[in-house]
């Protein structure tokens, strides 16, 4: 009965798939999971012992953090590694609003992301130093935003000793 043999296979194949998948899915969710843990302490660490600082008043604008232009206080923390300085910077206002900006002293260029408290990407711009800021599509973001998100993670992780 080849016929038969070969449904079975398929059948075998089919289920083999199915709970591949499924791994694949919860290992996904634990892991996004994981990263969103991080990030709600990140941001309560920012609260409690980032310093005092304001988000520039054009990109509080344009961000929506703000409905004038104006500078908003926010809580932050700052890294530097060579000629790259990132700040993770929480609204003082509004805890909700989190902006991660990453400036390159060299090109005079910063990149900055919003974001929610669950690290969803909100709204990307890019701009250079003295220019106003360009609106980037999310899905364009979307790899240096990850790549800004393991950054802090990683960052926490370190504070905490944690793996």
């Amino acid at each position: 009965m080849p016929g038969l043999t070969m449904e079975i296979d398929v059948c075998k194949s089919m289920r083999r798939s199915v709970w591949l998948t499924a791994v694949l899915a919860i290992s996904l969710l634990s892991s996004a999971h994981a990263a969103t843990h991080m990030l709600s302490d990140l941001i309560d660490t920012v609260i409690r012992k980032g310093a005092d600082n304001l988000l520039p008043a054009h990109l509080s604008m344009v961000f929506g953090v703000s409905r004038i232009e104006r500078a908003m206080p926010v809580k932050q923390a700052v890294m530097r590694d060579g000629s790259t300085v990132r700040t993770f910077n929480v609204c003082t206002a509004n805890h909700e609003d989190v902006v991660l900006i990453t400036y390159n002293e060299e090109s005079k260029s910063s990149k900055a992301y919003l974001l929610s408290p669950t690290g969803v990407l909100r709204k990307a711009v890019a701009f250079q130093a003295g220019a106003p800021a360009t609106e980037r599509a999310l899905r364009d973001a979307a790899g240096d935003f990850a790549s800004e998100i393991k950054f802090w993670t990683d960052f926490e992780r370190s504070l905490t000793g944690s793996k």
